[in-house]
């Protein structure tokens, strides 16, 4: 049987929206994808912890506040930032990807060149993932 082109695109586009809502529903109810990387942050934080002393709930509550002034231990520098994204870069770029970052112009993230651009995704994947910690 021969299907109209009509047919065919109709099925097409139903079957695309169904899979990007599945792909949807699935990066979204499953958080424990990023387990490695949000052990690494908390690992991070927790050393962070030991020298300045504090707790970690109230620790990661103000570095969601205010992501700016609290410092991590291993993510201060831009150096650290960038060596923290090519180590993760996968997982990075999946969320970043998830919270549509790469839809936004890289002038929009104050970003106007390419590693500038990948230090704010970085840390914008980063304060996401942080959330996850508590």
């Amino acid at each position: 049987m021969i299907k109209k082109y009509l047919n065919f695109i109709k099925e097409a586009d139903e079957t695309g929206i169904n899979d990007s809502q599945d792909k949807k529903e699935e990066t979204t109810s499953d958080s424990s994808k990023f387990t490695d990387v949000v052990d690494a942050i908390k690992s991070m934080v927790e050393k962070t912890i030991e020298k300045s002393g504090g707790e970690l709930k109230a620790f990661v509550d103000s570095y969601i506040k205010n992501p700016d002034d609290v410092k991590i231990e291993g993510f201060i520098n831009d150096s650290d930032v960038y060596e923290f994204y090519l180590k993760w870069r996968n997982d990075i770029d999946e969320i970043l990807s998830d919270v549509n970052f790469f839809d936004e112009l890289p002038s929009e993230n104050n970003a106007f060149g390419l590693y500038e651009y990948v230090i704010k995704g970085t840390q914008k994947a980063f304060l996401e993932l942080i959330k996850s910690v508590k």
